[in-house]
């Protein structure tokens, strides 16, 4: 029997498919970079960009409410790190569900699921009975957000043309880490001070802000009636007349779907006709030049993201430690997050001027440097002048990070390896808070800070060993791997 276009074959069969698939997503990708970047783009942008805010602002809410909730419940402060421990183990999970959800379901009801998902978490944390209760809800909050802002930057990276895309992604992660790390402190000053005995008292005032961000379930309204399905993932699954009308929509300046009008054939493959998928195997980012840029990016993710979620979530325990009130410490919280502001433009900025390792190993020793002066400052005014540079640097740091991942990897496996680093990342995220809350109960504040400070250098050395891709084509980011594998053409076909 003849083989199928869309099975696997070897042969003319193969490179069939190969060519199927390649025309099909190069008139794609064409349509999308000749479609003029306008009013359509940005709103799909301040949609994911919104609902990143909120993500931002549900990660780091339970640990700004944390000496509320531990003065009521008695919580030792390895307790109050495992609040954040499971919040972020739980991202990890989601966004690996998210990514096998995205794949099978489309990239739209993935985001809209999860949305609902931390919606429903957010209001079980709210009623939590006791710590039990409230590390379930946490845990079920974290699939959501993982899986949330995971979706949302492929629909966005997805949606645009390439001369956008990388400030696109760079504008949701700044409204995800810069402008959310500031937003969810304020918020948080603004309910637990001045709202406080209106809301009940500090006993109750907690619960408010935790179950304040089941208001994002509103937006799944807005998302179904306006954002738009990736034309990418239709695409490959046969699903071209749905493609086209999508282009259609981006060229016509609108989100609604179009009425009384026939959508442009941007795409001309067989309608019904799913497309071959690429094979890639996750084993090629431990391969020759690719394990080492692999073990390069996970060590860096691991230790600035776990880093900064650390400091964030324990700023206020450590600013009540040193005797401040929650309410000020919240505020002064606020005044120190605005640093994380900074330090997002500053990423940008860097990020089309300097090379990549300059920007994370440099900046790593100022990090060590300013978390170790910070730790054992005494001053208010320095504990506000070193926080708030201390949370530049987290954010210039994650940013840059996370500019830097997908450049180390070909396209046949950056996706993987990309995400790869990102679970990494968040599995650090689940993990240190926990420690840091041991050594907190052990050595007080400054031990906290020194653990930072260690995490550092060991990013700092780590940083030597990756592959500089500032001004470097991707494609030839692909053949340089390639070479370094030291694959013959007939090793290339035989993987």
């Amino acid at each position: 029997m003849p083989t199928s276009a869309s099975s696997p074959g070897t042969g003319p069969t193969s490179a069939a498919t190969e060519q199927l698939r390649d025309r099909a997503q190069r008139q794609l990708g064409a349509a999308l970079d000749r479609i003029p970047f306008r009013r359509a783009h940005v709103l799909i942008l301040v949609l994911v960009a919104f609902g990143a805010l909120f993500d931002a602002i549900e990660q780091y809410n339970v640990g700004l409410a944390a000496p509320l909730i531990a003065a009521q419940w008695e919580l030792s402060n390895t307790e109050v790190g495992l609040l954040t421990t499971l919040t972020f183990a739980g991202m990890a999970i989601g966004s690996l569900i998210a990514g096998i959800t995205g794949d099978r379901y489309g990239r739209r009801v993935t985001y809209m699921y999860n949305l609902v998902l931390y919606t429903v978490g957010a209001l079980l944390a709210a009623f939590a009975p006791d710590i039990g209760w409230l590390l379930v809800a946490r845990f079920i909050v974290g699939i959501g957000l993982g899986g949330e802002l995971n979706t949302g930057l492929t629909l966005v990276a997805e949606l645009m043309p390439t001369k956008y895309r990388g400030a696109a992604v760079a504008t949701v992660n700044i409204a995800a880490g810069g402008l959310g790390i500031f937003v969810s402190s304020a918020l948080a000053a603004f309910v637990l001070g001045p709202l406080e005995t209106t809301l009940g008292g500090p006993e109750v005032a907690w619960r408010w802000l935790l179950g304040l961000l089941a208001l994002p379930a509103l937006l799944v309204f807005v998302y179904r009636w306006f954002l738009p399905e990736s034309p990418r993932y239709l695409l490959v699954e046969g699903q071209v007349a749905a493609a086209n009308e999508v282009l259609s929509r981006l060229a016509a300046n609108r989100l609604r779907p179009l009425r009384n009008t026939q959508p442009t054939a941007y795409v001309d493959a067989a309608e019904g006709e799913r497309l071959p998928r690429q094979r890639v195997r996750l084993a090629e980012i431990f391969s020759g030049a690719l394990a080492r840029n692999t073990l390069v990016i996970w060590v860096v993710s691991a230790m600035t993201f776990g880093a900064q979620v650390t400091i964030t979530v324990f700023m206020p325990t450590v600013l009540v430690a040193r005797g401040i009130d929650v309410s000020t410490s919240l505020a002064y919280t606020t005044i120190i997050n605005i640093g994380g502001l900074i330090g997002a433009v500053l990423a940008s900025v860097f990020g089309y001027r300097l090379k990549r390792r300059m920007v994370l190993g440099y900046g790593a020793v100022v990090a060590v440097v300013v978390a170790i002066a910070f730790g054992t400052s005494a001053s208010l005014a320095m504990i506000l002048v070193l926080g708030g540079l201390l949370q530049l640097m987290f954010i210039l740091l994650n940013t840059t990070a996370w500019v830097w991942a997908p450049e180390l990897y070909p396209t046949t496996v950056r996706a993987f390896g990309t995400g790869a680093s990102v679970t990494v990342a968040l599995v650090s995220a689940s993990l240190v808070p926990l420690l840091a809350g041991v050594i907190f109960d052990a050595a007080g504040a400054v031990g906290i800070f020194v653990m930072v400070g260690v995490m550092y250098v060991i990013m700092a050395t780590a940083v030597r060993f990756g592959a500089e891709t500032q001004g470097v084509a991707l494609e030839d980011i692909g053949e340089e791997a390639r070479r370094n594998r030291g694959g013959s053409s007939a090793d290339a076909e035989s993987r």
